[in-house]
């Protein structure tokens, strides 16, 4: 009897050690998970900021000079001394407030109040000024961009983010063939932002042939913007550049150029050019790493710029 009681005692207890293990385990599964959240969330956030490249700023340029032109071309169509206050005065108000916004608040919040400001000024100042809406949509995305700066001077340098993995440019470029599967991938991809592109003006400029002037001027414009993103996200995924919140602000801003270009009728086509715009970038960033190779990246504890 002793001994049977001696022996169910321990089973007993090496099976309330084993229920011990496996809620130590779990408990630390769910540390683990909930620590990669906060991470993951952190580095969402970017709330410290992070330098604007100049890809960014180029980008900045051109979401101002795009909200002057489209604050101006807006309803009724006024391209004089007119329609030129009020775009400027649109661009000022969307640069602002985007800055205001950015330098704040981190994008996770930013980003929704931003959009949520969008639809708030078209209701309330939009039946007035059109063209001033027009212009603070797209201008944003510049108040973007120096807001995330402004916000890397002020708490960024006092608590520097963790470095980011970049390549080594002092070493040479190693190559980057393209698979089979990965080829498909591009063929279809390189279709699809060529169709973008063909499909609209089919349905657009064939039926009304006298549009095809101001058809080409809104595509030209959206490209120029649509595909350095498209690059800039080639480089991202390589680890040649930084994303974060300046990329984010570029991609965002596309759909931000799109709302913008309402006022002119040009939503259409600059919603699908910038689509194919994106497309056609990474396809050409992908090519491009193909032909002349891509530089390994960073070892540990190498600084090199990227």
């Amino acid at each position: 009897m002793g001994a049977t009681g001696t022996t169910g005692t321990t089973a007993q207890d090496r099976e309330q050690a084993q229920e011990l293990a496996r809620a130590r385990k779990a408990r630390a599964r769910k540390l683990r998970k909930r620590r990669t959240l906060r991470r993951n969330l952190r580095q969402q956030m970017d709330w410290r900021g992070r330098a604007v490249p100049p890809l960014g700023w180029f980008i900045a340029v051109l979401a101002v000079a795009y909200g002057v032109f489209y604050g101006s071309a807006d309803d009724p169509g006024d391209l004089g001394a007119t329609g030129l206050v009020v775009g400027l005065g649109g661009v000022a108000a969307g640069v602002g407030w985007g800055t205001l916004v950015v330098a704040t608040a981190p994008p996770l919040v930013a980003v929704p109040l931003i959009t949520a400001s969008i639809f708030v000024g078209g209701l309330t100042v939009g039946p007035h000024l059109p063209g001033a809406v027009s212009a603070a949509i797209v201008s944003m995305v510049a108040g973007w961009m120096i807001g995330i700066q402004v916000r890397r001077l002020l708490v960024g340098r006092r608590r520097p983010s963790d470095q980011p993995e970049l390549v080594d440019r002092s070493r040479p470029r190693r190559p980057a063939p393209i698979s089979r599967s990965e080829r498909t991938t591009l063929a279809f991809s390189g279709a699809a932002g060529a169709g973008l592109l063909v499909v609209p003006a089919l349905l657009f400029v064939v039926p009304m042939p006298d549009v095809l002037p101001a058809w080409l001027v809104v595509v030209a414009l959206t490209l120029l913007w649509s595909v350095p993103t498209g690059w800039w996200s080639g480089m991202v995924q390589s680890r040649y550049a930084v994303g974060g919140a300046p990329f984010v602000a570029a991609q965002w801003g596309i759909l931000f150029n799109a709302w913008g270009s309402a006022g002119v009728h040009g939503m259409p086509a600059t919603l699908t050019a910038g689509m194919a715009g994106i497309t056609l970038g990474f396809v050409a960033r992908r090519l491009y790493e193909a032909r002349v190779g891509r530089h390994p990246r960073q070892r540990q504890g190498s600084t090199s710029p990227a």
